[in-house]
């Protein structure tokens, strides 16, 4: 199944990312954010990569692409300080990958043709893109399968279907900034700069636990980076994952799923909403998990192509439970169920073990 991510880039670091093969995201002046290494953790080796140059009053936005992340070790790489900034960008950039050619196509996508102009079925809508618009920036977005699939279409059509370059294509690229075009060069610049990373998620979700904070998002990162990876994770994530998402927005109101992901086997598809907690579980989760399954639904808002009450399965993933509540949760759970608007909740527990590992234990009520 496709899993694509959506790169923003402007005119000055486009003609780079063509140049040095590379895609990236950065927050401002920042030498690190938690919130984007999720984003760029969720991408693997054979994903595809669109580039979306941002509009502004003197030019026009559009998709370009299409290209695919490379097979490299490691996938993601950490550049700050004011290497960030290498080579001649204008912009920090302090998580990266390195990209190869796929389907690489000249002529952009305009944004009004991507995003402005309605098909003839609402439920054809770019959603993540226009929920990413309306939410702010985010450096590399995930679309949808069939979001994907579109999007590219749409590349395609717009060159009557004659890429510039193939996977077996060992040329450069350049940006022809006059006729807004990728171009062709004869030869591939090699990516200059060093590439190491070596964060410990684990050491400092432990950290934040003995500090009594925050910590969803860095689990959240875990998650991220283990996907498909450690099987450990199969009983929340799913067998057979063959699409997973991170932060997927669901609505006008901005609320996001944590986890998203699509798993196959055989003829058969499953859907799993799956809620990231840093506390003891609360009953008004059960809210949380039925906005996010009436988004998703074709019974209801139709967000999620092939998703119905028998196939989504919400999954809750929290620290151990606080006992003086537990009936309460119990108790909304099961009228949660009751309802079957989707398969039964599953709920999962966690310990850290510090450093080393997480271990979950899915619990009966």
């Amino acid at each position: 199944m496709m899993k694509a991510h959506v790169f923003i880039v402007n005119e000055n670091t486009f003609p780079i990312h063509l140049n040095y093969l590379f895609a990236g995201t950065g927050a401002k002046d920042k030498d690190e954010d938690i919130s984007l290494l999720s984003d760029m953790k969720r991408i693997r080796p054979g994903d595809f990569v669109i580039f979306y140059i941002e509009a502004n009053t003197r030019i026009k936005g559009g998709f370009y692409g299409v290209f695919k992340i490379a097979n490299q070790e490691p996938l993601v790489f950490h550049v700050p300080g004011r290497n960030g900034f290498q080579p001649n960008l204008g912009k920090k950039l302090i998580y990266r990958t390195l990209i190869e050619p796929y389907e690489v196509y000249s002529e952009g996508v305009p944004e009004w043709e991507a995003l402005d102009k309605l098909p003839v079925y609402a439920t054809e809508i770019q959603w993540s893109l226009i929920y990413r618009k309306l939410k702010g920036k985010r450096g590399c977005t995930p679309l949808l399968p069939w979001e994907s699939q579109r999007l590219i279409d749409m590349i395609r059509n717009k060159n009557a279907g004659r890429p510039i370059a193939d996977p077996k294509f060992e040329g450069g690229f350049d940006w022809d900034i006059t006729n807004r075009r990728i171009v062709t060069t004869q030869n591939r610049q090699d990516y200059p700069y060093p590439r190491d990373f070596d964060f410990k998620v684990l050491v400092k979700i432990c950290e934040l636990q003995r500090l009594k904070k925050a910590y969803e998002v860095y689990l959240q990162l875990y998650f991220m980076e283990n996907i498909g990876i450690n099987p450990s994770l199969n009983p929340i994530v799913g067998d057979n994952v063959i699409w997973f998402g991170n932060e997927v927005p669901c609505g006008m109101g901005m609320q996001k799923i944590d986890i998203l992901t699509i798993c196959q086997s055989g003829e058969r598809k499953e859907y799993r909403i799956i809620e990231l907690k840093d506390e003891a579980v609360q009953p008004e989760v059960v809210d949380q998990i039925e906005y996010y399954v009436n988004w998703a639904s074709q019974n209801s808002g139709r967000h999620l192509d092939g998703a119905f009450d028998w196939n989504i399965q919400p999954v809750i993933v929290a620290p151990p439970n606080k006992p003086k509540n537990w009936q309460s949760v119990v108790k909304a759970f099961r009228n949660y169920n009751q309802k079957r608007s989707s398969l039964p909740l599953l709920y999962f527990e966690f310990k850290v073990e510090c450093g080393k590992n997480i271990i979950f234990e899915q619990i009966n009520y």
